[in-house]
């Protein structure tokens, strides 16, 4: 098997064998960063797709200052969040559900070992996408308040609050299952 550097290098000097290669290995771990961020699989290949095709276009600026999954996980996240921006305004006057609005202390969190994976992936793509992209954001990707809101294109204290009230959300959302 090629070592990462040597297929990255195949792949800058446009070999598609390395580019399959390079797809292959990595296709089912942006695959789920693609459903973090998409609301059905259908979305999510497509999405998929588009962020090999951005990481192949663009692979020539990757300088291996950080791992290629790393790196290629940054363009998807960055292409995700960009196609969210185009149909952005439909959220802008989002009012949140009250039926949901729950001091933080009246929600236990369940016990992480009795929740299944794919019930928790459910009941996120069951939140507002303004909740939804914070908590991924936040929680998945480990970007702080700053640099969502610099993504965003908002406050600092509203990637607070998002993310504050995506937990309470979510968290309702799995113990109603």
């Amino acid at each position: 098997m090629i070592d990462d550097k040597e297929l990255i290098s195949r792949c800058q000097n446009n070999d598609r064998s390395a580019q399959k290669m390079l797809f292959e290995k990595y296709a089912s771990k942006m695959m789920a960063t693609c459903m973090r961020y998409c609301d059905n699989q259908e979305d999510a290949r497509d999405l998929l797709q588009d962020g090999f095709y951005k990481i192949f276009l663009n692979i020539k600026s990757f300088k291996g200052d950080s791992r290629i999954d790393t790196w290629m996980t940054r363009v998807i996240i960055n292409l995700a969040l960009n196609k969210k921006r185009l149909g952005r305004y439909k959220y802008d006057h989002y009012e949140f559900d009250s039926q949901y609005e729950l001091a933080s202390s009246e929600v236990e969190d369940p016990p992480v070992e009795d929740i299944e994976p794919e019930t928790v992936l459910e009941a996120l793509n069951r939140l507002p996408e303004i909740y939804k992209i914070v908590l991924n954001m936040y929680a998945i990707d480990n970007l702080s308040h700053q640099e969502i809101a610099k993504q965003l294109g908002i406050s600092i204290g509203s990637s607070k609050s998002r993310l504050s009230r995506g937990r309470v959300l979510l968290n309702t959302l799995l113990q109603r299952k």
